[in-house]
């Protein structure tokens, strides 16, 4: 009983002013880093939880929208996957097409890039895909250099979107966290 009463009187304690502030904002991170690990392993991925921070997804994804994502062994044409890639944050981008076992597959119309052409860019890959932002004017693999992604830089595929919920982690990451990392 006394045990019980010493932890009441020590979080009335911290519970005021900028104490509060600092006990709620580090029980809000141990929440959220508890909640992502949980989640991670339950749908076999190591980015359960993704915040659209571009608009290179509109207007099927905007900025701010919380993306679930599952992990899969494979993914299909249209499928919206999660991956690392060129940049140091993941990226949320659509299947275009695919190379898998020698043979080419592509989404209903789309011929920015020929099969020829995709089936070089795999080289010894037994698996690629070609992916495209919804609103980018061309495929990330068109021009510019990027390599196709693998299967081991995907994450997952999108399982269902949340709009706007993320706009919590976008401010705090940018108005929080970054300071604190020098990122």
């Amino acid at each position: 009983m006394k045990i019980r009463h010493a932890y009441i009187r020590l979080w009335d304690k911290y519970n005021e002013g900028w104490r509060g502030i600092v006990l709620y904002a580090v029980l809000g991170i141990a929440a959220a880093v508890i909640l992502n690990a949980v989640f991670g392993l339950i749908l076999g991925t190591s980015f359960p939880v993704v915040t659209v921070s571009s608009s290179s997804m509109v207007p099927t994804l905007n900025v701010g929208d919380l993306v679930i994502v599952g992990s899969q062994k494979t993914y299909e044409i249209e499928d919206i996957i999660v991956f690392r890639g060129w940049e140091s944050k993941p990226i949320i981008h659509r299947v275009v097409a695919k190379y898998e076992n020698g043979r080419v597959t592509r989404r209903e119309g789309w011929n920015e890039i020929s099969d020829a052409d995709i089936q070089h860019k795999a080289g010894d890959a037994e698996t690629i895909y070609i992916t495209r932002g919804d609103h980018n004017p061309s495929c990330d693999q068109c021009g510019g250099g990027r390599p196709p992604v693998r299967q081991e830089q995907i994450a997952g595929r999108s399982l269902f979107h949340v709009p706007y919920l993320g706009f919590v982690k976008l401010y705090a990451v940018q108005y929080v966290w970054n300071p604190l990392t020098g990122r």
